[in-house]
């Protein structure tokens, strides 16, 4: 089972992933009366795929409407509408699931309020080029909850006679740095070949314009093949040297926006090389100029290259220099009478000099973690119009994303998506003063989120990210009262939901994200 979280690195993989695919399938009744209702269902074959290829990740996944308590099992049983022997089956490295068959995929694990299986797959060489219907059942307790049924796409193998090099970069934000990795040519170009292209991806998804891609020739447009963001070049005077290893004889530059900070993995920026015909050269690039002034071409590095030191995809990995930005609160004082409700006002500011952005797939990257003092009491959190996402301090979104958090002395927990250098939002949340001549502080904290490590952007000045909160202008030491997140108010409800349907996306993204050269290992 994996993160709530996906770290965004840029993977084009993953840009495809969307909330349609929530909430497919049929829903059964509960299978007894302590089950919970199921919320949503999400499936994930990410097809098409080719015959013959390495293992991929697919994902099946259930979302409860609230947590289950102790002692319950859930099992997702996959099973895939095909003759023996059109695909290889097998677990990921968690090891909630096990092939029982090359047609049957059993997974099992203690029921929780949402919980992603993760399995290994491929069609054999063998396999018949077609659509192949599955069907995922998941049971509690033996009792069916939840069926829902899909299809994968298989396609006939096509020949792809490029391996790959790989890069990685360090870049200072406001800096640039030139690169042109290097591919193998495995085989033969096929006989109706007249051009190469060479594409190069930018960061893209959440991390879309933290840099640049940029090729200043002639035979270069801007876009990976035709889609915004990175270039492509056409190359028509090639040689065609299976075994040979090539590179590009000019530069391409990627440049880091100052204010982009750091250090941050900003992209597994993917590049590739195609053969093309007459045809597609015509009908999609018929307008680059491949013949004047500057040009981008080829130069050959060996003429025998060994496969191993290359690889199926090619990645430019970029990290940032160090830019840390620094975000700040301001002390608050609950003025009033025993029973008054107050609202209170807390500027959120970044004071640079990076902008904190946006890391996360999901409610946000950074969090408000309130915690009161005695002599308060919680009534509602205003926020700030949509941009506030609020968790109860015990909810396990909380508890991997902010370590630092103690549900005992906790009240509230808000997360944010991000806050450009020298912005600043209006934080507002209402309580009510149960002790007018209460002696105590509480505390109001901004934090960005810490998933294992990730991003690991460090504060500037990380003593102005906590501040206190008191009453009547007095206080010494905390306490934290009840309740917690209120049960009236404002529809925190409603807020909580949303963003937990969100992360129904985010548990299965991170997952693939983390593993983009696993599966391609295990075969």
């Amino acid at each position: 089972m994996s993160s709530p979280h996906l770290r965004t690195t840029g993977r084009r993989a993953l840009v495809g992933l969307g909330a349609a695919a929530l909430g497919a399938g049929v829903f059964a009744a509960p299978a007894a009366a302590q089950t919970p209702e199921v919320e949503a269902t999400f499936v994930e074959d990410y097809s098409p795929v080719t015959v013959g290829e390495d293992l991929k990740l697919a994902v099946a996944q259930i979302v409860f409407s609230e947590a289950f308590p102790a002692g319950h099992e859930l099992t997702a049983t996959i099973t895939f509408d095909a003759p023996e022997g059109t695909f290889t089956l097998d677990n990921d490295d968690d090891a909630d699931c096990a092939a029982l068959s090359d047609t049957v995929v059993e997974c099992q694990a203690d029921a929780a309020e949402s919980v992603a299986f993760d399995y290994l797959y491929a069609p054999v060489l063998e396999a018949e080029p077609r659509d192949y219907d599955y069907t995922v059942e998941f049971k509690v307790d033996g009792a069916t909850v939840a069926t829902v049924d899909d299809v994968i796409e298989v396609s006939a193998h096509s020949v792809e006679p490029f391996l790959y090099g790989q890069d990685q970069i360090d870049i200072d934000p406001g800096g640039s740095h030139e690169t042109g990795p290097d591919f193998m040519q495995t085989e033969a170009l096929p006989g109706d070949t007249v051009a190469l292209a060479y594409a190069v991806a930018e960061p893209s998804y959440i991390l879309t314009g933290t840099a640049e891609a940029t090729a200043p020739y002639e035979n270069c447009v801007d876009g990976y093949w035709g889609d915004d963001g990175g270039v492509t070049c056409i190359v028509t005077d090639y040689e065609d040297i299976p075994g040979a290893v090539f590179a590009p004889d000019s530069p391409f530059t990627f440049s880091v926006g100052e204010n982009v900070p750091g250090p941050l993995e900003i992209c597994g920026c993917t590049f590739e090389v195609r053969a093309l015909d007459a045809a597609t050269l015509e009908s999609e690039y018929g307008d680059v100029d491949t013949e004047n002034g500057d040009q981008l071409g080829f130069e050959l590095v060996s003429e025998g290259g060994d496969p191993e030191h290359f690889d199926s995809t090619g990645y430019i990995d970029i990290r940032t220099g160090e830019n840390p930005f620094n975000l700040s609160v301001a002390a608050v004082n609950a003025k009033g009478a025993k029973d008054a409700q107050v609202t209170l006002t807390v500027p959120v500011k970044n004071l640079g000099p990076a902008d904190a952005i946006n890391v996360f797939d999901g409610p946000g990257s950074y969090g408000l973690i309130g915690a009161l003092p005695k002599g308060l009491e919680l009534v509602k959190i205003d926020g700030d119009g949509d941009e506030i996402s609020c968790f109860e301090p015990d909810d396990p979104m909380i508890e991997q994303s902010f370590p630092q958090v103690d549900p005992a002395k906790t009240d509230f927990v808000c997360i944010f998506s991000s806050l450009g250098e020298g912005e600043s939002f209006d934080f507002k949340f209402t309580v009510k003063i149960t002790d007018a001549t209460a002696n105590a502080k509480g505390t109001l904290e901004v934090a960005a989120i810490d998933n294992d490590g990730y991003p690991g952007i460090a504060d500037a000045d990380t003593k102005n990210n906590k501040a206190d909160i008191t009453v009547n202008g007095s206080g010494s030491g905390n306490g934290s009262t009840t309740p917690k997140l209120p049960k009236t108010g404002v529809s925190l409800g409603m807020i909580i939901g949303a963003a937990a349907l969100v992360l129904v996306a985010g548990v299965v993204m991170f997952a693939l994200t983390s593993r983009r050269r696993k599966a391609g290992a295990e075969v």
